[in-house]
């Protein structure tokens, strides 16, 4: 019998990626500029519903943290129902209620049986149209949003975090935490939530989708019968203010004195979410950061053994969001793995990639995009991306052939554009009397509290006070 010998102790190569038909879906507009999106997916008896603000924390002003706290409070209490009343209503229908925030939405999603979609959607229609934002629900709500900012203090990733947006994004909205500051929260009153809540949630500044197992026509019909009669208004202006420029490298500790490993971010400035070379830049930093198998990755985990795990992103909003690399590090290698991480941004737009590595990012890419669009829930949160940030309504259909398209060419052209390890920011949340001397090599270094206010610190090679 003829038997093929198989070389078991290497994994097969993937075939070509199956070619993806992002569903249709039904789009319809009220009179007053609500906007519906309906996704009919009849296999499962569930539906979800998101309702869509076109305004999040770009709004909060000099109050960090308004918006986040404006979209948790929707379900604290309308003019018909307590928050009790809403948590029980919701519960007994077998379904949820959620509320999240973004820079440039606040959204409100319910999940429920399709059987009881005219009750959530009656809901949903009470706490955006009707929310009375009661004292007591705030106070309960700050007692608890104090307390998770004081944890916060403790997690160096988001001490790292938090300085890094500071100073890339200084003088910029973008600059403040959208869950607010201690101080800020503090300061936040009912008046100023019912405030941004009449400014941004307006039937012409909102839009709603809905996705699974219901009829476009009836939703279409429901939401005309509970929204058809709300009045819209002036619509606020568009996130427009551009990031700062920044030049030179920025070295910047935020002091943990008992810590044994340091919490590293590393980046600056980098693209909007319609950034014409998107697709490019999104294959390039998957490369470079962006999964298991990536450059940055493979130098500090698998060659150097100085971290468990290192990644880069770029965060993609209305105006342009930061590019990051992200890992935690032994105290004694911080300035190695920064050094390293460097290189890696520098060889990324100084070398062309090889044709062998870049296909075998495309094949995971073009491998994995098919999971992230198989529910309805997926599909929706999709859809919603396409509507707030304007993307071609064929995006997701031409996903995968503009990956396959890119060239090393253009990942070294895009590479140059968006990869800066000269203008970096450095921020190290770790034992500043030990990372002081050693990050120097980069530049002066600057130390600062987890508040983020500038402290002088013990250099302990010296055994005198450093700025």
């Amino acid at each position: 019998m003829d038997r093929t010998t198989v070389d078991r102790s290497k994994p097969p190569r993937p075939g070509r990626p199956k070619k993806i038909r992002f569903p249709d879906y039904f789009e319809g507009t009220l009179p007053n500029g609500l906007k519906v999106i309906v996704y009919e997916r009849h296999d499962l008896p569930l539906a979800m519903v998101d309702f869509v603000v076109r305004g999040g924390a770009w709004y909060d002003g000099d109050k960090p943290g308004l918006a986040n706290i404006t979209a948790e409070m929707l379900t604290k209490g309308t003019a018909t129902r307590t928050e009790r009343e809403i948590a029980e209503e919701i519960e007994s229908l077998g379904g949820s209620i959620e509320t999240w925030t973004t820079w440039d939405c606040v959204a409100i999603g319910v999940t429920i049986l399709s059987r009881y979609f005219r009750n959530a959607m009656e809901i949903l229609a009470d706490v955006t149209r009707r929310p009375t934002f009661p004292e007591t629900e705030l106070e309960l709500f700050r007692e608890r949003h104090l307390a998770y900012l004081l944890q916060r203090k403790a997690q160096p990733s988001a001490l790292a975090s938090l300085q890094f947006f500071r100073t890339v994004y200084e003088g910029h909205p973008y600059a403040s935490p959208p869950d607010g500051t201690e101080e800020s929260v503090r300061a936040i009153r009912t008046d100023h939530l019912k405030d941004l809540a009449a400014r941004v949630i307006l039937p012409n500044n909102s839009f709603i989708v809905a996705a699974g197992d219901v009829d476009a026509r009836e939703c279409f019909e429901t939401c005309a019968e509970l929204f058809g009669d709300w009045r819209g208004g002036e619509t606020p202006p568009a996130a427009d203010m551009p990031p700062p420029e920044r030049t030179g490298v920025r070295i910047q500790i935020v002091d943990r004195p008992q810590a044994v490993q340091t919490s590293l971010r590393i980046g600056h400035v980098g693209i909007t979410m319609k950034d014409p070379d998107y697709i490019t830049v999104m294959l390039m930093n998957t490369l470079l950061g962006g999964y298991f198998g990536s450059r940055i990755n493979l130098n500090l985990r698998e060659d150097k053994g100085f971290t468990y795990h290192a990644s880069s992103r770029f965060d993609k909003w209305m105006q342009a969001g930061p590019f990051s690399v992200a890992t935690d590090v032994r105290n004694e290698v911080t300035d190695r793995a920064v050094e390293e991480i460097l290189r890696e941004m520098e060889r990324i737009r100084s070398e062309r990639v090889a044709k062998r590595e870049l296909e075998d990012v495309k094949r995971y890419v073009t491998g994995s995009f098919p999971r992230q669009i198989e529910t309805p829930l997926q599909i929706a949160r999709s859809i919603m991306m396409i509507e707030l940030y304007g993307l071609e309504k064929d995006f997701y259909n031409t996903f995968n052939p503009r990956v396959l398209a890119v060239t090393p060419a253009a990942i070294l052209d895009t590479a140059r554009r968006t990869i800066h390890p000269e203008h970096a920011v450095i921020v190290a949340a770790g034992n500043a009397s030990l990372l002081h001397k050693t990050l120097g090599r980069f530049g002066p270094v600057e130390v600062f509290t987890p508040d983020g206010e500038p402290v002088r610190v013990a250099d302990s090679s010296k055994g005198t006070g450093t700025p």
